[in-house]
């Protein structure tokens, strides 16, 4: 065990408030745990966690991974031999953030007005674990440090992906004197743009795109257009469709009021695509795919900024834009 966690225990005790049974049932080996004992700042979270009637839960599972929510934070646990990459302070302190910041990530889809206003509340959500993660890795006493995570991000302008060090992003942000509001702002774009775990082989849809897709099925009543054109294509759509028609925001079009340049197909185009997909194999050729939606929706603009105010809202003192 770390000094500091010996230290702490010697004052406060060395399970008293924090779930560790449960932790290391989920797989948590004993230099995180200490790690979790011994940094103030993780153990004052998952005390006051555990305190609110919160628990740590194992669940056996084909993949590694993790989730949190007000009251619950899984585990999704792997048979052995397999990789638990998941068991860690870091994805400990992501789910924290999720359990105990941003209650309006938890708001259903259908009290929002808008796909955007939804995905929103999602990607904000996202953005407090983040921030949360790095705060507590920063702070992390004894052991080996956190790695930085490196995560793929979908660009607005196609399918294509850049790295991103989400870290590191937010050690430049705070150095050039960037709020926490602004730095919470880009990190809910970029993960809009990144692509969630478990999802299944084939199914590439971003967090941004997910949650608008979510909306469209929530609300579905609301959309006579969406319904007419789910009829005309005469099947269930597909990760693949699902991925374009959010892409292109066809159904999920900015919010009245913003400004912003983006035209709703009319209903001969939308038929054209409904005929065009329904002819069109799924393959996971995303390059194809895209190609496919610039060719048959000229009038609809791709990305999230497209539907909202992020990419305005994010512009520095300077006029220099977030790097996406």
């Amino acid at each position: 065990m770390s000094l500091a966690a010996t230290l702490r225990n010697a004052f406060f005790g060395p399970h008293r408030g924090l779930p560790l049974a449960a932790l290391r049932d989920a797989g948590f080996a004993e230099a995180e745990l200490d790690a979790v004992q011994g940094t103030p700042a993780m153990a004052d979270q998952l005390r006051r966690f555990a305190e609110g009637g919160g628990r740590i839960e194992r669940v056996d599972a084909a993949f590694s991974g993790a989730n949190g929510m007000p009251g619950l934070i899984r585990f999704y646990v792997p048979p052995v031999p397999q990789a638990h990459p998941h068991a860690s302070y870091g994805s400990l302190a992501h789910e924290l953030g999720h359990a105990l910041f941003c209650p309006e990530q938890w708001q259903p889809p259908e009290s929002f007005a808008s796909a955007h206003a939804y995905a929103r509340s999602r990607e904000l959500g996202e953005a407090h674990a983040w921030l949360n993660q790095w705060r507590l890795t920063r702070a992390r006493l004894g052991g080996l440090p956190e790695p930085a995570p490196v995560l793929p991000i979908e660009n607005d302008h196609d399918f294509g992906t850049q790295p991103v060090d989400i870290f590191t992003r937010i050690d430049e942000r705070l150095a050039a004197g960037w709020s926490e509001a602004q730095v919470l702002d880009e990190l809910a774009l970029l993960n809009a743009n990144m692509f969630p775990c478990g999802m299944g082989e084939g199914n590439f849809k971003t967090y941004g795109q997910c949650n608008r897709w979510d909306w469209l099925q929530a609300t579905a009543g609301r959309h006579p257009a969406f319904t007419a054109f789910l009829q005309r294509l005469g099947r269930a759509p597909h990760a693949d469709d699902q991925k374009l028609l959010t892409k292109f925001n066809v159904f999920t079009g900015p919010p009245d009021g913003l400004g912003l340049a983006q035209a709703a197909p009319d209903s001969g185009a939308l038929d054209a695509l409904a005929d065009l997909l329904a002819a069109t194999e799924r393959r996971g050729d995303l390059d194809a795919l895209y190609a496919l939606g610039a060719g048959a929706l000229p009038r609809c603009q791709p990305g999230v900024a497209a539907c909202g105010r992020d990419a305005d809202a994010l512009v520095r003192d300077d006029g220099v834009p977030p790097r996406i």
